[in-house]
């Protein structure tokens, strides 16, 4: 640890425990709260109204430490993206020909990818946000950190589709790309735009206890917009 990281950890004050000095200093562990304290603020107050201060204190850290570890505002929200879509690394989203065939595999990668948007409703709101602004600092940086997070997914799933498609078990007529849009289209909206339409219009809308019926309605429609 280096005199600055060390003077920002001393300096904290919203952290008893590491005021009394009863807690051995944790770097990674102050980097993960302020990572959700920022997740938390950027999805709230977007980009330009979330506060490094705030978000800070919402850690329990002392500023200087976030200066330290992320640079700025801009270094901040790059690591909060970043991190999140890094999660969908972890659940195999890329659909694999199993022993049922392209549309198991289908299946499967499309409910996984449901319930990680269905975790990750803050990421959501903050990618929403910045690609409002095309100009904006946020949007920048969200475009970067989503190509390159998921870049290399969607190739793989664009040419499992591509390859579904020559043996004749997706249909041939709408090209790859644009299903696999369509797909991850279906499943994105109503978290982010979905909930707001069916309250003005007065459709129902899904709570959290009924996810496996929202995830297997979403899914099947997929399969089957997918079919030869």
């Amino acid at each position: 640890m280096d005199a600055q990281e060390a003077m920002a950890e001393e300096a904290t004050t919203e952290d008893p425990e590491l005021r009394r000095g009863g807690r051995k200093r944790n770097p990674e562990e102050s980097r993960r709260r302020i990572l959700d304290a920022a997740e938390s603020a950027f999805s709230r107050r977007g980009f330009d109204g979330a506060r490094l201060r705030d978000i800070a204190q919402e850690a329990g850290v002392h500023h200087a430490l976030v200066h330290h570890y992320y640079g700025d505002k801009r270094g901040l929200f790059d690591a909060v993206v970043t991190r999140g879509l890094g999660r969908l690394h972890e659940l195999e989203v890329e659909p694999r020909v199993g022993p049922g065939g392209l549309e198991e595999g289908v299946e499967r990668a499309a409910g996984r990818l449901f319930d990680f948007l269905a975790d990750n409703r803050e990421l959501l709101r903050i990618l929403e946000g910045a690609f409002r602004d095309r100009d904006s600092v946020s949007f920048a940086v969200a475009k970067d950190a989503l190509g390159a997070q998921t870049e290399p997914l969607l190739q793989s799933i664009v040419g499992t589709i591509r390859e579904g498609q020559r043996m004749g078990h997706v249909r041939g007529d709408i090209p790859a790309e644009t299903l696999v849009l369509h797909g991850y289209s279906v499943l994105v909206y109503p978290f982010i735009m979905g909930a707001g339409f069916a309250k003005a219009l007065g459709l129902p809308r899904y709570g959290e206890e009924r996810r496996d019926v929202e995830r297997a309605q979403l899914v099947a429609l997929i399969v089957q917009a997918l079919r030869a």
